[in-house]
């Protein structure tokens, strides 16, 4: 192998480990980047909150009990936090 060949196939080496194309990476970092994602409540000070507002979206729980739980004067507030939260609010006859 020459100089040239061997110069070539060094550069190529270093192109692909800096575009993403990682020829070099290691089982534990190959193991970090297939985690899957857990959910957004998760190392959030809001966990109660948020996982409420889930259970709701999902219809696990009815609307009078996310407020109770919440603390909430009325569902109308308890629509307003799953409106800021980005979730969407169930219908009145599925929760």
């Amino acid at each position: 192998m020459n100089g040239r060949t061997n110069k070539r196939r060094i550069y190529t080496l270093f192109y692909h480990r800096f575009q993403g194309q990682c020829r070099w990476r290691s089982a534990g970092e190959q193991a970090w980047l297939n985690v899957a994602p857990v959910g957004r409540e998760f190392g959030s000070p809001d966990f109660e909150r948020l996982q409420i507002l889930d259970l709701y979206a999902a219809g696990q729980i009815s609307g009078e009990a996310a407020t109770l739980n919440l603390r909430l004067a009325s569902l109308a507030d308890l629509h307003q936090l799953m409106l800021a939260a980005d979730l969407i609010v169930p219908r009145a006859g599925t929760a």
